[in-house]
């Protein structure tokens, strides 16, 4: 009976620990995505931006639009991470 009782007691101080693991990395994540949240949506907009024009230049060229949206997506996505690694480098030369 003494086994049973430091067993179960060991099982609710795991799952205290183990809930108390997921409430802290959910908080983390949302205050991330909050603090983030700025340069998700810059960059979204910037992809969006690069892509239609993108599509409608290659499209006028006289390519095939499905060619032209997978081409232009695979550029612009590049396009956006070449800066977002410029300006991490930027960050790292003023700490």
């Amino acid at each position: 009976m003494g086994a049973s009782k430091k067993f179960f007691s060991l099982f609710l101080i795991c799952i205290f620990v183990i809930s108390s693991c997921v409430d802290i990395s959910m908080a983390t994540k949302e205050v991330n995505d909050e603090r983030f949240r700025e340069t998700y949506e810059n960059m979204a907009n910037d992809y969006g931006k690069c892509r239609t024009k993108c599509v409608a230049l290659c499209t006028a060229s006289g390519k095939e639009k499905s060619a032209c949206e997978t081409r232009c997506g695979g550029e612009c996505v590049a396009k956006i991470f070449r800066v977002f690694a410029e300006d991490i480098e930027k960050m790292k030369s003023l700490s």
